[in-house]
């Protein structure tokens, strides 16, 4: 699980790298907090399986900021 929360992370990382130097923009790709959150259930969940409640509440809080930004660059207007 937590290998594929990293590869999550990479993947979000890898799309904001795109967006900022080849399209030379300094907006959040959509794609970017979709990964994390992703990344951050995979890592919850791999914390919950190991036992170790502190992790495992940390990333289920990131994870909700994440799909917070999410919902907002979503919806916001341009």
């Amino acid at each position: 699980m937590y290998l594929a929360g990293v590869v999550f992370a990479l993947i979000g990382w890898a799309f904001q790298l795109w967006e900022t130097l080849y399209k030379k923009t300094r907006n959040i790709n959509v794609i970017l907090p979709f990964t994390y959150f992703c990344a951050c259930v995979l890592f919850g969940v791999d914390s919950f399986m190991k036992n170790d409640p502190l992790p495992a509440v940390i990333d289920v809080v990131l994870a909700v900021i994440s799909a917070v930004i999410f919902i907002v660059l979503l919806t916001r207007k341009k």
